[in-house]
């Protein structure tokens, strides 16, 4: 049901919709639903939350920094084909305090040089860019919902998929994944 209210608000199915213990968690699995992993390069804005780059690092990939633009402490455009080698399978196009990455030249960028694009929405939910819900403009999307998150429920995370191919992936992963528990492990 939880999937279904998402889905809702954000203008998708419920299909598209994976819960998961935090939003890291849910960047994790994107990436592996992606195919990410060693020798592999994301590119993220520099100014980013370590829990960002550290899950790219867990993949085995490598997070590639690009400068921010001043004004808007999103990614700068103008460094980021720069940045593209042929080991680069994603870009992370980041909400930086709820504010969206110029989703639409990234979008171009991505698809010239067949590459998955990701916003982070940790900041983003409720929002919206250019007529559409943040976390509906990129190949994929992922949110958190922790305490200090605009949206909270104290823990917990989702990511959204647009292709079927990285929803198949997404479930497969959500269905291993073991829930949070509140007591303490032995």
């Amino acid at each position: 049901q939880l999937k279904a209210v998402i889905g809702e608000i954000l203008g998708l199915s419920p299909e598209a919709v994976f819960l998961f213990w935090k939003g890291r968690v849910a960047l994790y699995a994107l990436l592996k639903g992606m195919g990410i992993g060693p020798g592999d390069e994301v590119i993220l804005p520099a100014y980013t939350c370590v829990v960002v780059p550290n899950a790219i690092l867990y993949t085995g990939a490598k997070p590639v920094y690009v400068d921010i633009e001043p004004t808007t402490f999103n990614i700068d455009l103008t460094q980021v084909e720069a940045a593209i080698t042929p080991q680069t399978k994603a870009i992370l196009c980041q909400n930086t305090y709820g504010l969206s990455s110029h989703l639409e030249a990234l979008q171009a960028i991505a698809q010239r040089h067949s590459l998955y694009t990701i916003e982070d929405c940790t900041h983003g939910f409720g929002g919206h860019y250019a007529g559409r819900p943040n976390g509906t403009y990129c190949d994929a999307a992922f949110f958190s919902t922790q305490w200090n998150k605009p949206f909270s429920t104290g823990l917990g995370g989702f990511a959204i998929a647009q292709s079927a191919a990285l929803r198949q992936a997404l479930a497969a992963f959500e269905a291993q994944a073991e829930p949070p528990s509140w007591q303490a492990v032995a």
